[in-house]
């Protein structure tokens, strides 16, 4: 079954509204600043019921220490994966895995040619795949069948290494990162063809704060429910093998 999350920065009211809105699986930005509270971080995220994945930073320089709080809370949290760019991960990916050698480093394609996005795909271990970005950046907001047939190749090809997926509702001429429900025929498409493959990472809704709040959260939560309706009763009026 596919699992949906949604992202924000670890502060109690964001939890809440995650919570309250439906969700049941969070990533979470991370910073020095936070990871030197860590142990305070992960102690306000056990007090809600969810599961995890976090967001290494992405611009800061780290110390070793922060380093290694960044392991602990990865283990305190039980997460599934840390999602990392490019350039952290030539950076102090090496040092992550020393510390922890079964972490999950899931590389994150951002501003990347197709070229680039090949090279991506192959070169690394895990991977997060960002939908948003291979439209905006990598396809330069090319046609919507050409968006479409280049992820659904990165995740037929790369279904051993994909851990996470972030997709927020993209549409050329628009923002980045809104929610899902405003761009529901890429979202059914794609959540079709990671159900395909049996996905068992988390699916995020990654939306920038001012649609952080219980409403549009609570939208997306329904957007994703009634995909689970339409699929599972197409499922069920499929002949079966029988037949």
């Amino acid at each position: 079954m596919l699992k949906l999350a949604t992202k924000f920065i670890p502060v109690r009211h964001a939890f809440e509204t995650a919570w309250r809105a439906g969700f049941r699986y969070a990533e979470f930005w991370l910073d020095g600043a936070l990871l030197d509270d860590w142990e305070n971080v992960a102690q306000t995220a056990l007090d809600f019921p969810l599961d995890y994945a976090l967001h290494f930073p992405n611009r800061s320089n780290l110390t070793d220490e922060q380093l290694g709080h960044c392991v602990q809370l990865y283990e305190a949290l039980q997460c599934q994966a840390m999602v990392i760019h490019t350039p952290m991960f030539e950076r102090y990916g090496e040092g992550l895995l020393q510390l922890k050698p079964d972490i999950v480093l899931a590389v994150e394609n951002h501003k990347l040619t197709p070229d680039d996005l090949k090279s991506w795909g192959k070169s690394n271990q895990y991977l997060t795949l960002d939908v948003e970005h291979v439209w905006k950046f990598t396809l330069k907001d090319g046609p919507f069948e050409e968006q479409l047939d280049t992820v659904g190749r990165i995740i037929e090809r790369h279904a051993d290494k994909l851990r996470h997926v972030h997709m927020p509702g993209y549409v050329p001429g628009f923002d980045e990162h809104r929610p899902m429900y405003c761009a529901r025929e890429l979202v059914f498409a794609v959540f079709e063809m990671l159900q395909k493959i049996d996905y068992r990472g988390l699916i995020v809704s990654e939306v920038n704060a001012e649609y952080q709040t219980e409403l549009d959260l609570r939208m997306d939560r329904l957007l994703f429910d009634r995909w689970r309706e339409i699929a599972s009763a197409s499922a069920s009026e499929s002949p079966s093998v029988e037949d």
